[in-house]
């Protein structure tokens, strides 16, 4: 005991002196055990920049294998079952009584009494996709319960499962690793580099108005220094967080942005809201990520950025005194690791002057000022176009350019800015359109070649469609059909266990429909759009002497239908 208080003194004293080595971060309450039976290793984690999203939960790997044992956290209920194609693909919710929902997805099945009631519903329902609420009395299960089988299902580029701790009243995802989740990490997080963007109309950064972007070296930036700065600027940070056992570049948890010791903005991943989740288009330097594909987190908010896990003195614009100031960037994980960033800025007087000129445009451009926070409607001959309030994170000049022919197309604003809320797009069928068979709006490339098909509705001679993204677009008809092959179907084949197997493609459109149909009645299948597969486990079909009559019927978005047919023996 002597020598145990002199050490315990020590080690406060460290504490007290290293301010960079924090303590870990946790919630009360709810202690999260790894749903795997294998030790855990995070291939993402949450928070971390996806497109258009924010990771909403922990990926954990399972060593490229898919059928392991998931496990029940903690006794509760199962409380949603939801089969998609994209997405989550196969994914269980499970309600627990201190008012957490965990989450499981990417599954590639259930245990034998979730699968039974899934395929009552699916059969109920006729359909592969359902979205599922049995009831709290109906499927309880009990902590370290086996309740499905990792996969790869819906939008995964790999096995692994997608876990997720949810806030059950306000379906509010939470880091999953702020419950005493059980994953090594002694990295700090990395900071790959900086940048200093100039956001006044006067404002220069080293003497030019574009961003100045250095990578870092040990505690500070490579970049020649003081950097010189003039008028309001604002600061960008691009890093990565791994854990141990991991070289996966995961999301940091928080980024801290001093000036001079005051604190001027924080970015914590703790917990983000599905309805402003896209608004991570807002974080980062989206005209950046857009030609270049890195992610810099700007720590200044834009004026249509609602993320509720932000938090700013003055927006996060800083305008200085002239002289010298210090910068320091301080990026923390969960458990306490951290990275501590500075460099010097130089602050001047602002000497540049705008002119105010409005923005040229060429021919018969239409250049509109569209506001973040104001709707605003487009009309032409050919044209209708409808921006909603909060299409757009801040104020937009754009340009809106029309080309005639016979069937006419639309130039909206630059791909390369995002946008939050949907905008409607009308056009006019061709004139000598005898039907809206087969017709859709079409998002096409520089050459005039369509590569995205909208979902479109037709009224009164106008198609009328939505999109999430600014580009060019006109009507385009789809004609053909979608495709079916056979990979181990063949007619009066006797099966008594396996999978019967198809591929499946359409053109362009896409895949709306599939419908499986053995003896003139709905059955369940499974339908993978990353290998273009219809599988049809044999289980699922009653055995039987007689032949069964087998059709496979795939409708695209255009309305175009095919159509496979066969017979064969269930034994």
């Amino acid at each position: 005991m002597q020598r145990t208080i002199p050490l315990l003194i020590l080690l406060l004293l460290h504490l007290l002196h290293n301010p960079s080595r924090a303590q870990r971060t946790s919630i009360p309450g709810f202690e999260v055990g790894n749903p795997l039976r294998i030790q855990a290793s995070l291939s993402g984690n949450f928070g971390e920049l996806r497109p258009n999203h924010f990771h909403a939960g922990i990926d954990l790997k399972t060593g490229g294998q898919e059928g392991l044992d998931i496990l029940a956290v903690e006794e509760g209920y199962v409380s949603r079952i939801k089969v998609s194609p994209y997405g989550y693909g196969k994914v269980l919710y499970i309600d627990h009584p201190n008012g957490y929902t965990t989450v499981y997805a990417h599954l590639r099945g259930f245990n034998e009494t979730i699968d039974a009631y899934l395929l009552e519903q699916q059969t109920i329902l006729e359909s592969f996709e359902v979205d599922l609420y049995p009831g709290k009395g109906l499927l309880p299960v009990k902590q370290r319960e086996v309740v499905a089988f990792s996969g790869n299902t819906g939008g995964s580029a790999g096995p692994h499962l997608h876990f997720e701790v949810r806030d059950t009243k306000s379906e509010v995802p939470r880091n999953p690793l702020l419950f005493n989740f059980p994953v090594n990490d002694s990295k700090p997080p990395v900071v790959e580099a900086i940048a200093v963007v100039p956001l006044g109309p006067n404002s220069t950064v080293n003497g030019r108005d574009v961003a100045f972007r250095s990578r870092t070296s040990g505690s500070t930036i490579m970049g020649q220094q003081p950097v010189q700065v003039s008028g309001p600027v604002g600061f960008q940070l691009r890093g990565y967080d791994s854990q141990d056992g991991s070289y996966n570049q995961n999301g940091i948890y928080r980024v801290d942005l001093f000036i001079d010791d005051d604190l001027v903005s924080t970015f914590t991943a703790d917990s983000i809201p599905f309805d402003v989740s896209r608004h991570l288009n807002a974080l980062i330097d989206y005209d950046y990520y857009y030609y270049n594909k890195g992610r810099y987190m700007e720590l200044y908010r834009e004026p249509g950025n609602a993320l509720p896990n932000l938090k700013y003195r003055n927006d996060g614009v800083v305008e200085l005194s002239t002289g010298l100031h210090e910068v320091r960037l301080l990026a923390s994980d969960v458990h306490g690791n951290q990275r501590d960033i500075s460099f010097q800025l130089e602050a001047t007087p602002p000497t540049i002057e705008t002119d105010g000129m409005p923005e040229e445009v060429e021919g018969n451009d239409e250049l509109i000022e569209l506001h973040w926070d104001l709707p605003y409607l487009y009309e032409s001959e050919a044209f209708k176009l409808f921006f909603p309030k909060l299409c757009v994170y801040q104020n937009v000049r754009m340009a809106i350019s029309e080309s005639s022919g016979d069937v006419p197309s639309i130039e909206v604003g630059k791909a390369s800015t995002p946008v939050q809320e949907s905008f409607v797009i009308e056009t006019k069928l061709p004139e000598d359109a005898d039907t809206a068979d087969g017709w859709l709006i079409a998002q096409i490339n520089g050459s005039g070649t369509p590569f995205r098909a909208l979902s479109t509705k037709e009224n009164n001679g106008w198609l009328k469609a939505e999109s999430r993204s600014f580009g060019r677009f006109k009507a385009y008809q789809d004609k053909q059909e979608p495709s079916i092959r056979s990979v181990n179907f063949s007619n009066r084949k006797r099966w008594s266990y396996g999978e019967m197997k198809f591929i499946v493609k359409d053109n362009f459109s896409g895949i709306q429909d599939i419908r499986v149909e053995v003896d003139g009645q709905w059955t369940r299948f499974d339908y993978e759009p990353k290998q273009d597969l219809v599988s049809i486990d044999v289980r699922d079909v009653p055995s039987s002497a007689a032949q069964r009559d087998f059709s496979l019927k795939i409708t695209d978005l255009a309305g175009n239908v095919a159509t496979f047919e066969g017979n064969f023996f269930k034994e």
